[in-house]
């Protein structure tokens, strides 16, 4: 905790005036002039350490106020604290959106969430959000030599296509700086992916000071990680800004096998790797054992966020949509008992693919090994309603029969299975939209499903 130099009362980061601001007095302190000790110079700094029981979930705060909830489980047990040390990032981007401002953004994505539980709407829920300091690794790469790539060209001489091959000698100077990953394990790669890029040019030295008000989560994953994604992503940045060059046009250099030898000649050499602290105003959505998180980007405002889908919203919605949309219909095509029954088979054949999809999402999160008949075994139950329904529909298709009844009644059949498939997948989706209760005593990656 930071005392006021004019009163002793609790000085906190404002976001608004960018400076360290007494609650009693109003007194505004630059962050930088409160002085840390040796602490600067080992690499670490001292902070409250906030354990969620339940989750092992762990926050790190300049505050020793009580924190009340688990930002990552959503359990409202008390959090058990200690005085801890964190390891100090090399920079920190100071959250320049409020709270009131992230619920703006929050508030906007959520008007096009027709079918989101009403509870992610509530206003009581919204005021949970909490402001994070999320660490992420920051690589920096360049390529400044002389590198050598194929290229060819070919044109038509009488029955022969004669291609000449070439070897293309360019002198490349670039360089990357602020390629941005989450190294955080209880941080979804995806949401952290979504709410990208920070500017990371606003990035200022570190100083515990800006965490008073807010929290930080701790670094659990390693550099090496993300290095190699990162310079692939370089890569490909610098294989598209040169293969429009004139000369790669030319002579084919991203055609082939030339493409290759271009990509391995622009792989770049890592220059830096920063720990860095970066803003995120974060939610939690909690039903059973499920959770979901919503998150917006504390520089930019960008918001993101895993939204299930209510079942009973989706279905009263979907009736009162179908039934003017089948009399409109009407009023312009004949629908014909034959007619009647090929749409609800192709719309059992739609849901069909629909959950075979999901299912092989599932599995990947799951981390499944694709063997066939584990895949087979996961896939019959899914299939059978909608099977059922195709099935039913060409057997009537087939025999066609002379009364509607029999028209009508497999269509009526039909639908039935449509929609209870329909019920299957919203509870897919809202499977692939959430997560396990996280347990982050057992670190190592994105949890999921």
């Amino acid at each position: 905790m930071y005392e006021c130099p004019n009163c002793g009362g609790n000085l906190k980061f404002d976001i608004t005036t960018q400076q360290m601001v007494c609650g009693y007095c109003g007194t505004k302190v630059d962050p930088y002039s409160l002085q840390e000790g040796d602490e600067a110079e080992s690499g670490e700094y001292e902070a409250t350490v906030f354990t969620c029981s339940q989750c092992g979930a762990a926050l790190l705060s300049e505050d020793t106020t009580v924190a009340t909830f688990c930002s990552f489980c959503g359990s409202t047990a008390v959090l058990q604290s200690r005085i801890g040390k964190g390891r100090r990032p090399f920079r920190i981007i100071p959250f320049r959106k409020t709270k009131e401002d992230c619920k703006a953004s929050y508030a906007k994505m959520m008007r096009r969430a027709f079918f989101a539980p009403k509870e992610l709407k509530d206003q009581a829920y919204i005021e949970k959000f909490r402001g994070i300091y999320m660490p992420y690794w920051i690589y920096s790469f360049e390529k400044k030599e002389k590198i050598s790539f194929s290229g060819s060209v070919s044109r038509q001489k009488g029955d022969y296509l004669v291609t000449k091959h070439y070897d293309i000698v360019s002198e490349v100077d670039a360089s990357y700086s602020g390629i941005a990953y989450d190294a955080a394990a209880d941080f979804s790669d995806e949401l952290s992916g979504a709410i990208a890029p920070y500017e990371m040019e606003e990035g200022m030295p570190f100083t515990p000071a800006f965490l008073s008000g807010f929290y930080a989560d701790a670094k659990d994953v390693e550099s090496s990680v993300y290095r190699q994604k990162a310079s692939e992503l370089v890569t490909e940045e610098g294989f598209d800004k040169l293969s429009q060059d004139r000369v790669c046009i030319r002579y084919h250099a991203k055609a082939g096998g030339n493409k290759d030898r271009l990509k391995n000649a622009l792989r770049p050499t890592c220059t830096s790797t920063e720990l860095a602290m970066l803003p995120v105003w974060f939610l939690t959505y909690r039903k059973k054992d499920r959770v979901a998180y919503a998150v917006v980007n504390g520089q930019t405002g960008k918001a993101a966020a895993d939204l299930p889908v209510d079942r009973k919203k989706y279905v009263a919605v979907s009736l009162l949509l179908a039934l003017p949309l089948f009399f409109l219909l009407n009023l312009r095509f004949t629908i014909t008992p034959g007619i009647a029954l090929f749409l609800a088979a192709f719309l059992s054949f739609v849901c069909a693919a629909v959950s075979c999809r999901q299912m092989s999402r599932i599995r990947e999160r799951e981390r499944q090994k694709d063997v066939a008949k584990d895949m087979l075994r996961d896939m019959l139950p899914v299939l059978v309603k909608p099977a059922a329904a195709i099935i039913l529909a060409v057997a009537i298709m087939i025999g066609n029969p002379v009364s509607d009844f029999y028209y009508y009644g497999g269509a009526a059949v039909s639908m039935a299975a449509v929609v209870w498939t329909i019920l299957d997948i919203i509870g897919r989706h809202n499977v692939l939209a959430t997560r396990k209760l996280p347990q982050f005593n057992r670190r190592g990656g994105d949890e999921n499903v």
